[in-house]
């Protein structure tokens, strides 16, 4: 069982507020049952605000925050996830959960360089290029993706298995002095313990992963998932057939690839090329 307190930043917003809910309670020396009375509220019910499983109205946190002494800190905390939760989409905060519960992470990417191994000046360059966006929104993205990436930092963090088309590595994002960074990078990762990358090349004529970018996901305290990405949308579900699917995509595609010694020499080469 994976016992690592996240950082504010990684967790999803209603995890957020249970995390800090959790700690305040503690710090007043309060049990949950305790509390329940306080606030009129079953155990159940805190229990699953603490967990992330329920979501907590303001007038919860104030009266949780004046229960336990907490002198504005608690609600101020639940105004931040609150704030969070209108940054994030409902399948981002989904899929960070999901990462985060995972010992187990498989990627493919046909055309970009996956979330989890961007640079920040690569992420900045990808947020810019969505229709309509602002500054701020590029910076959130990228704030939002270089906090994802902690997970990789973790002592007991995922493994993560990534798969990317040799296109992956020619493809212009950002300049060059950009992506000769960013495959130095993926280079540099290709040595961490849990990160391994696979490069397919072009003359695998393999057209299974066309259809577009995917993840799975999996540990023994979740169902197997799938995330599958597209322009407009991104799908996440643990439905079993699905699931199989991306599995059999994701094992031709793996099955094709380069072993790790010759993906490692393609990215080194590319990346000398955009220098």
């Amino acid at each position: 069982m994976r016992k690592v307190e996240l950082e504010p930043a990684l967790r999803n917003p209603k995890r957020a507020f249970g995390a800090h809910l959790r700690e305040y309670r503690k710090l007043a020396g309060k049990r949950q049952k305790e509390l329940a009375t306080i606030l009129g509220w079953s155990v159940s019910k805190i229990s699953m605000v603490e967990r992330g499983e329920r979501p907590a109205s303001e007038d919860f946190a104030r009266a949780a925050d004046n229960a336990l002494g907490a002198e504005g800190g608690l609600l101020a905390r639940w105004r931040e996830t609150v704030e969070q939760a209108g940054r994030w989409p409902v399948w981002l905060a989904q899929l960070v959960e999901i990462e985060q519960r995972a010992d187990m992470l498989r990627a493919w990417e046909p055309l970009i360089i996956p979330g989890m191994l961007q640079t920040e000046r690569y992420a900045r360059a990808v947020f810019r290029g969505r229709p309509g966006t602002t500054p701020d929104l590029v910076e959130q993205g990228v704030t939002a993706r270089l906090n994802r990436q902690r997970i990789l930092e973790w002592e007991n963090g995922p493994t993560l298995w990534a798969v990317l088309d040799e296109g992956v590595l020619t493809r212009p994002i950002g300049s060059e002095e950009v992506m000769a960074e960013q495959l130095a990078h993926l280079a540099v990762m290709d040595d961490h313990p849990r990160v391994h990358v696979r490069i397919l090349p072009h003359d695998a004529w393999l057209t299974t992963g066309l259809q577009g970018a995917f993840m799975l996901a999996g540990g023994p305290e979740m169902p197997d998932t799938a995330y599958i990405e597209s322009i407009t949308l991104s799908q996440i579900t643990a439905d079993p057939g699905r699931v199989l699917e991306v599995k059999s995509r994701y094992e031709m595609l793996h099955g094709d690839a380069l072993p790790r010694r010759a993906s490692l020499h393609l990215i080194e080469e590319k990346a000398k090329r955009w220098k």
